[in-house]
C-alpha cells in the first residue's frame, strides 16, 4: 500500500465499531482510507452489538494497542463502542472527522438506529461536536454477530463510502446535520445510486422465545425482527429498491411549537 504524496497535512479520521477488531468491514476500510488519510481505528473487543449510546461508567476501560495493522493505529479496549469517542479524545490530538463501521447489518428506522452501537458512536461524537458518518451494511441474520466473512460487495462499498468521506472532509456536514447514517444494499450494482431518506418509523417485531437449557432451567432469547418499509423510507430505499440511504441525524429534534405544546397542555 502505497501512501499519497502531498503538501497539505492529512485529514485524520477516526474508525470506530460495535463489531470488535475481527470485522472484515472495519478492516476494509481502514485499508482504504490509509493511502489517503490517517486513520486510527479504536474499538471494542468483542461484539457490542445493541448497546447504542451506553458508557461504561462503573468499572476501569483496559486498552491495548496492536502493531501489526499496516499503516493504522489500532486500539482496542475491553468497552462499549461509544466508549471510543471518549478514549479517541483523550489520546489522539486532533480528529477531523469520525466513522462507525462498516456495520455486519443494516441500521435502518429509528428503532435500529436508537438501540445500534454503531449509530450510538457516531451519535456520542456528534453530541461531543465532531462529523461523524455511520456506515452499515444489509447481510443476512447469519452475519448480525460473525463479523461479516460474506465480503463480496466491500471493495465497491469502501470505495463509495471514502467519497463520501472525502466530500464531508471538504466540505462539512450539509446544514442541520450533526451525522449521517448510511445503509448499504446486500447487492450493492452500478445501478445503485445514493439516496437521501428518512428513517422509517415502522417498529421493529422483537419476539421473545422461551427456551430450556441443558439442566432444565428455562432461559429467554430476545430474537431480532426485519425492518419493514413504508411507502417512503430508508427501508424502501435499502431492501426493496437495492440503493444507499443516506439520512441525517439530527440531535436537537425538539421543535419551538413543541415547547409551546407542552406549555399548553400544562395550563390550568
Amino acid at each position: 500500500m502505497t501512501k499519497v504524496e502531498s503538501d497539505q497535512p492529512m485529514p485524520t479520521v477516526c474508525l470506530v465499531n460495535d463489531d470488535g477488531p475481527e470485522s472484515i468491514g472495519l478492516l476494509r476500510l481502514a485499508e482504504a482510507l490509509a493511502v489517503s488519510m490517517n486513520v486510527v481505528v479504536i474499538v471494542p473487543s468483542g461484539q457490542r452489538s445493541g448497546t447504542g449510546k451506553a458508557l461504561t461508567l462503573d468499572r476501569p476501560i483496559r486498552i491495548t494497542e496492536r502493531t501489526n495493522i499496516e499503516h493504522c493505529r489500532f486500539i482496542v479496549h475491553d468497552g462499549l463502542p461509544a466508549d471510543s469517542i471518549v478514549l479517541a479524545l483523550s489520546m489522539i490530538d486532533k480528529v477531523d472527522l469520525f466513522v462507525s463501521g462498516i456495520n455486519a447489518g443494516a441500521n435502518l428506522g429509528y428503532h435500529r438506529m436508537l438501540t445500534s452501537g454503531t449509530v450510538g458512536a457516531a451519535l456520542e461524537a456528534a453530541i461531543q461536536g465532531y462529523p461523524a458518518i455511520a456506515v452499515s451494511l444489509a447481510v443476512g441474520p447469519e452475519y448480525w454477530f460473525s463479523n461479516m466473512r460474506d465480503d463480496s460487495n466491500l471493495e465497491r462499498v469502501c470505495a463509495q463510502t471514502v467519497a463520501l468521506i472525502e466530500r464531508v472532509l471538504q466540505k462539512g456536514l450539509p446544514s442541520g446535520s450533526d451525522a449521517l447514517n448510511v445503509n448499504f444494499p446486500a447487492n450493492l450494482s452500478e445501478e445503485s445510486k445514493f439516496v437521501v431518506s428518512k428513517p422509517t418509523t415502522v417498529g421493529v417485531a422483537n419476539r421473545l422465545e422461551k427456551r430450556t437449557d441443558p439442566y432444565g432451567g428455562s432461559y429467554y432469547w430476545i430474537r431480532g425482527g426485519e425492518v419493514e418499509s413504508r411507502a417512503s423510507d430508508d427501508a424502501l430505499e435499502v431492501l426493496e429498491r437495492n440503493n444507499i440511504s443516506i439520512s441525517p441525524i439530527v440531535i436537537e429534534g425538539v421543535r419551538d411549537e413543541d415547547i409551546e405544546n407542552l406549555r399548553r397542555f400544562l395550563e390550568n
